[in-house]
């Protein structure tokens, strides 16, 4: 398993986002190609910027924000 898969399940597996979006324990060992699949936005949302992060170079910080954002806007629709 991928460090940056590693580090998705530990967000995803934080006793505070499980309570407040219901993340299901199959939710919760999601690898970060599987979580950008994901129809819960939360879930996708975080592997856009864990997948942004662990790349080399890391994206930046203003670049990461434009992506969750446009992401978003387009699931709010």
């Amino acid at each position: 398993m991928a460090r940056k898969d590693k580090i998705l399940q530990t967000f995803l597996s934080h006793e505070l986002l499980v309570s407040k979006y219901n993340i299901s324990s199959e939710d919760q060992l999601l690898t970060i190609r599987e979580a950008m699949q994901s129809d819960k936005p939360i879930i996708k949302a975080l592997a856009i910027i864990v997948d942004g992060l662990q790349q080399s170079p890391p994206e930046t910080d203003n670049s990461l924000r434009k992506q969750v954002l446009q992401f978003l806007n387009e699931t709010a629709i």
